[in-house]
């Protein structure tokens, strides 16, 4: 028969078996903890397109908004040129990247200025409702758009 073992022993034992079981715990906190790490790089990196195209793009804006805003000293061509302009980043480009805070600013601009610049026609409204639905998809990829052939 086997001897009973000592309390030393079963002490032992028991501290074994936490110290694996806590080994255990550290690696998978380790590996999930590095995992959600670098799908936060990845995510990152997937979002630097749209980040520097949304740089550039409000670049342009504040540029444009500036010489609309200032007219003094510009020529007529130059006006009207910031003008349409300001109109193709308002109806396409930038409505594909701006937040909601920018596109009410870019609004508030319009009417400040020029009210006539909120004005669209059918082929500009198209426009504005083409690139906040790119915008959406973007923003939502998994969410399947309609084809052109699925539109009735």
């Amino acid at each position: 028969m086997a001897e009973p073992k000592s309390r030393l022993e079963i002490f032992l034992s028991a501290i074994q078996v936490l110290t694996v079981v806590a080994g255990v715990v550290v690696s998978v906190l380790s590996f999930n903890y590095t995992r959600i790490k670098e799908a936060e790089v990845r995510a990152i990196a997937a979002d630097k397109p749209f980040v520097d195209l949304r740089r550039k793009t409000y670049l342009e804006a504040v540029k444009t908004a500036a010489i609309i805003a200032n007219p003094d000293g510009r020529t007529d061509d130059e006006m009207a040129k910031a003008r349409r302009r300001f109109r193709e980043l308002y109806v396409a480009e930038l409505t594909m990247v701006e937040d909601q805070q920018v596109a009410v600013k870019m609004r508030d601009l319009a009417s400040a200025v020029d009210s006539e610049l909120l004005k669209l026609n059918e082929s500009q409204l198209g426009a504005l409702r083409l690139a906040q639905a790119l915008k959406a998809g973007y923003v939502n990829p998994r969410v399947e758009m309609p084809t052109a052939s699925a539109a009735p």
